[in-house]
């Protein structure tokens, strides 16, 4: 069972990290009780968590244990120590753990090595002697001599890389009795070479973790980016809590992803943007506040908490009007928490996101590769068609599958039997699966009703037109790059048939492109080819206007819709203490769309949205938060449908659906939808 920490209490942070360099020489000069009190003082955050070691593994504190630069001016450590403790504020420690360049320098027999045997790089090896001697001694050090409240692992599941030292093949071949060492992707032996690394990775983190527990039992700790949508498996790891720092440009995006992942996962979790984006130069650019609010509303919707990323000047100086800019945000982000944090996902539709599937497909050991691309434009097709969405791994696709309408699973591969089981049982209850690749009629026939019918299909084939499938959307057509599978149907009937090109009608043919298995009182429907990873590359309209219509003509009872709604207005439903809470995102902008502009200044609202709510009505009123304005209502008694009206959405606003007799009937009214 997941121990209680205080980090399931906190719900707003800021990140400050340096990693520290040997080529300092004005570390800590300017970093004082007055600026760091004057500061924390302005944004009021319930946590902070400041650079102890970065990724050159120097040190910004006087280690006993390790390398500190030799010009540090001040115990930067201490000054942040003290105005936490006086301020209430629990401070974590950024501590960079597979990424040790200083300890590689000192010890080079602790790097990983590459298939050619040569060392190098700025990875240890997880065998090597560097948890024992020096990191774990470290965070000892910190807990004694700073009593910090927690460690935030930075550098750590993505900087894992397979290791090809002599440690390494000795102990995979002792646990496997595989001999024969594989070099690169595609040998023999790959997939339990590279399974291997990541089980010395969550070895790794298990023993500093327990370390940690030991010394000081409430210190929190965090792997950065553990058990996210990078490393999609059941959580083993005794961390505390989960995290990660999502990209600088264009976050919103990659919060939207991992909040959905990371809400799922029955665990304590934030989520940390950064405060700034990076140009093409590499220079730094503090955000807007708009656009930080923006980015963070995909994390406060989902009821995490979170967190921004600061950069202090090498002094170690906190800059003022950053600060005043993470006050305004942590504002909006307060003015929401009563309405979201600790909330609670109604479930509606859902996307897979299956370990097996990813991990044959990643860059190896816990990077995206381009293995997520399919789950994202899932994703993407469904918040720009207005459906709350939610993404699973199996273990709780197998335990919740019930509670959902509709089971998207893109381009997923490896399907184990029980998972066919439970999407078949899934439809026959009355659920609808839409599954897509061009796998499906030879990995999974029975559960799509079709057979391979000839070789797939692809661009590469020279001049075979049929490289890339057309599928008619209303009267037009939008292709879908190959490979492409052609099928037979056995137990299901065509939905949509392949065009040669992009005149429906002349160029119509009668090869089934997507597929329709009646099973009970659902369905199970297939798209033969990879429409997930071409909608995330593309975003085509005609591709989400051909998916809002296959979804629409199920009839499925959604409990909430939205009509007319622009596709960049995300509705996210949660419930709270037994009270619906419809999310509304607004993800528009007022830029001119270049992509070397990743900075947002204007979002303008979204005026008029009509909300359409399967409840009965009469027994409901709606409120809209944080403001105090209340959105119109008009009842169709007929129909047992009430439509709420809401004349302006900003960047995050929520619309509360409050029970006018008991409260705690919303909640149970909308589970048994």
């Amino acid at each position: 069972m997941q121990r209680a920490t205080w980090h399931d209490d906190v719900f707003f942070g800021i990140h400050y990290d340096l990693h520290a360099r040997e080529s300092d020489t004005v570390l800590g000069a300017e970093t004082t009780h007055e600026n760091l009190r004057e500061m924390l003082g302005k944004v009021k955050p319930d946590w902070i968590q400041c650079d102890c070691k970065g990724h050159p593994g120097w040190t910004s504190w006087p280690t006993t244990t390790g390398s500190t630069p030799p010009a540090l001016v001040r115990d930067c450590l201490r000054v942040h120590r003290d105005v936490c403790s006086e301020l209430g504020i629990k401070l974590g420690m950024h501590y960079s753990g597979v990424i040790d360049q200083r300890a590689l320098e000192l010890h080079p027999d602790w790097s990983t090595v590459d298939a050619d045997g040569k060392a190098g790089g700025r990875s240890t090896c997880r065998l090597s002697p560097y948890l024992d001697e020096l990191m774990i001694p470290q965070m000892i050090e910190l807990i004694d001599t700073y009593d910090v409240d927690g460690f935030w692992v930075d550098g750590d599941n993505w900087a894992t890389q397979p290791c090809w030292c002599d440690r390494c093949c000795a102990e995979f071949a002792r646990r496997t009795g595989i001999e024969d060492v594989p070099a690169n992707a595609g040998a023999a032996n790959w997939e339990a070479w590279v399974a291997f690394h990541r089980d010395l990775f969550v070895e790794y983190v298990t023993r500093y973790a327990d370390a940690v527990h030991a010394r000081k039992a409430d210190c929190a700790v965090c792997s950065n980016w553990m058990y996210t949508i990078r490393q999609p498996e059941s959580k083993v790891a005794p961390t505390d809590y989960l995290s990660g720092d999502y990209m600088p440009n264009f976050g919103m995006y990659r919060a939207a992803l991992e909040a959905r992942f990371l809400d799922s996962r029955g665990v304590s979790w934030d989520l940390m943007c950064w405060g700034f984006v990076k140009d093409g130069g590499g220079r730094s650019i503090f955000k807007p506040a708009r656009h930080l609010c923006q980015e963070l509303a995909e994390v406060v919707a989902h009821g995490g908490a979170a967190m921004i990323y600061g950069k202090p000047q090498r002094t170690g100086h906190l800059i003022g009007w950053h600060h005043d800019i993470t006050a305004e945000v942590a504002e909006f982000c307060r003015e929401r928490k009563p309405y979201c944090f600790g909330s609670e996902s109604v479930p509606q539709a859902a996307v897979l996101h299956l370990p097996d599937s990813y991990y044959a497909n990643n860059a190896p050991c816990f990077n995206y590769g381009s293995a997520i691309d399919p789950v994202e434009g899932a994703l993407h097709v469904l918040l720009e068609t207005h459906r709350s969405t939610d993404i699973l791994n199996e273990e709780n696709a197998l335990a919740r599958m019930s509670a959902y309408k509709l089971v998207v699973v893109p381009e997923q591969t490896r399907l184990t039997p029980e998972l066919k089981g439970a999407l078949a049982g899934f439809a026959e209850a009355g659920g609808v699966v839409i599954m897509s690749g061009p796998h499906l009629a030879s990995e999974a026939p029975g559960l799509v009703g079709a057979e391979s019918a000839g070789e797939a299909r692809n661009a590469t084939n020279g001049s075979d037109a049929w490289g890339a499938v057309f599928i008619e959307a209303d009267g037009e057509a939008v292709s879908v790059a190959g490979p492409w599978q052609p099928v037979r149907c056995t137990d299901a009937e065509p939905y949509a048939f392949g065009l040669t090109d992009s005149e429906p009608g002349k160029d119509a043919t009668d090869v089934p492109v997507v597929t329709r298995r009646t099973v009970g009182k659902g369905a199970v429907f297939a798209i033969h080819c990879p429409f997930f990873r071409d909608y995330f590359r593309s975003h085509c309209p005609r591709q989400r206007r051909y998916f809002a219509k296959l979804v629409a003509d199920q009839g499925i009872e959604w409990l909430i819709e939205l009509e007319d709604a622009p596709p960049h207005l995300e509705m996210v439903l949660r419930r709270k203490d037994g009270t619906l809470m419809i999310n509304l995102i607004n993800r528009g902008s007022g830029e001119m769309s270049y992509g070397n502009r990743a900075i947002i200044t204007e979002i303008p609202p979204i005026r008029g949205v009509t909300i359409r709510m399967r409840l009965d009505s009469a027994s409901y009123s709606c409120v809209k938060r944080p403001g105090p304005e209340s959105p119109t209502m008009s009842i169709d008694a007929s129909g047992g449908i009430a439509r709420v009206r809401v004349e302006s959405v900003g960047i995050h606003d929520v619309i509360e659906v409050r029970g006018r007799a008991e409260s705690r009937r919303i909640g149970e009214d909308i589970h048994a939808r």
